[in-house]
């Protein structure tokens, strides 16, 4: 009965995320960490109203939520408001987030090499080296938007940002994919290696994104819907098998899809709609998945978190740095490009809990707490820097600039 209630609530907050979509103003929190919050409330770790035999019993219906979304990540990848991204614009994005989870992964691997810890030792510490470089390393595009649309801003740099922050999640899609390709699931019959496993699932999502294309000619209604999460869940349920990363695959398929579909746009809009009805509960979960004990039984995974976060902050400096440097636009903005460029949300999240998913116990712990405290700095410090930078630059047009 306790799994039917946790599932009745979460269809209800669901249907309260669609009741937000698509309005004028932003609404919530960019980066969603109330929902975070309200998950590890209700979680085993206070008050007990969803237990762990719960979280674990919904698994299967994550690894299709974060597959969902994913995948309107993919379809949608490269455009801001239904307009392409300039290439330069998308390559800075490519970039700078792959600066910042090398940044991250490098001082991680470091710490680990100096500091070993208990649980994490050989293989184990590249793992959780990349995954914390991968789950660190966007920007995400809603703490832009929701900054835009709340003051109005329009103007070179918040239109730059907002490309670049569309662009930027491939960096964490495709570093989160070729890892779990690295770390192929024991027991398999077929014997790869990692680049084989990593072929294999862009060849997966590929197929699928063209598949679903040649099943939507001519349907329309229910039949769109049924094609979309028919071949969706039979690419999560296909990378689960083989444990290839789920979000990867149909991060590809997305792309695919929006390549060959000549209805990829009725499909944007449809999809698009759903977005943030899936994420909330998502984020719900994650948030009661979330497990402070590892901090407090091992103390030095307490810096290790800390380190993350600095070298997060670093990471996102240089690339204020870089795009200052290649965008003449930036120029203006300064030091405080870097600081605007802090938040994280739902991507990073994501990749997290997929790392949770596939890696249980201490590094999946790890990564999921370091991407949820990135997240509540970002809402904290990156939100009001941003909105105060519009506001230098002018571009900000709101009453409540400078507040």
């Amino acid at each position: 009965m306790s799994a039917i209630a946790l599932l009745m609530g979460l269809l209800l907050l669901s249907y309260l995320g669609s009741l937000i979509v698509g309005g004028k103003a932003a609404r919530g929190l960019p980066s969603g960490v109330e929902f975070l919050g309200l998950g590890l409330v209700v979680g085993p770790n206070m008050l007990g109203l969803v237990d762990r035999k719960m979280i674990s019993d919904f698994e299967p219906i994550v690894q299709v939520a974060l597959g969902w979304l994913a995948f309107t990540v993919g379809l949608d990848f490269g455009r801001v408001a239904g307009r392409r991204v300039r290439a330069g614009s998308m390559a800075l994005g490519i970039f700078c987030a792959l600066l910042t989870g090398v940044v991250v992964a490098f001082a991680v691997y470091r710490f680990l090499v100096h500091y070993p810890i208990p649980g994490i030792e050989g293989p184990n510490v590249l793992v959780l080296a990349a995954g914390a470089g991968a789950v660190t390393a966007e920007t995400t595009r809603f703490a832009v938007q929701w900054v835009a649309l709340r003051s109005n801003a329009k103007g070179p740099v918040s239109d730059l940002l907002s490309q670049i922050a569309a662009s930027d999640d491939f960096a964490p899609f495709v570093a989160t994919g070729a890892i779990f390709a690295s770390v192929p699931t024991q027991g398999l019959s077929v014997d790869l290696p990692g680049i084989g496993w990593f072929g294999i699932s862009v060849l997966l999502g590929a197929m699928l994104g063209t598949v679903t294309a040649l099943l939507l000619r001519g349907a329309e209604g229910y039949a769109v819907w049924g094609a979309l999460i028919g071949t969706l869940l039979l690419g999560v349920g296909t990378a689960a098998r083989f444990g290839l990363c789920t979000i990867f695959v149909t991060f590809v398929m997305g792309i695919a899809l929006a390549a060959v579909a000549s209805s990829r746009r009725v499909l944007r809009r449809m999809v698009g709609a759903t977005e943030r009805a899936v994420l909330y509960p998502m984020l719900l979960l994650a948030g009661a998945r979330l497990d402070p004990r590892p901090l407090i039984e091992v103390r030095m995974l307490v810096a290790l978190a800390a380190l993350v976060l600095i070298a997060r902050i670093i990471g996102k400096f240089l690339s204020g740095f870089v795009i200052r440097g290649f965008a003449p636009a930036a120029r203006p903005a300064g030091g405080m490009l870097g600081i605007a460029l802090i938040s994280s949300g739902p991507v990073s999240i994501s990749c997290a809990f997929v790392f949770a998913l596939r890696f249980p116990g201490l590094i999946g712990d790890t990564l999921l707490l370091c991407a949820a405290a990135s997240a509540v700095i970002g809402e904290l410090v990156s939100t009001l820097a941003l909105k105060r930078l519009l506001f230098h630059l002018g571009e900000e047009r709101s009453a409540e600039a400078g507040a």
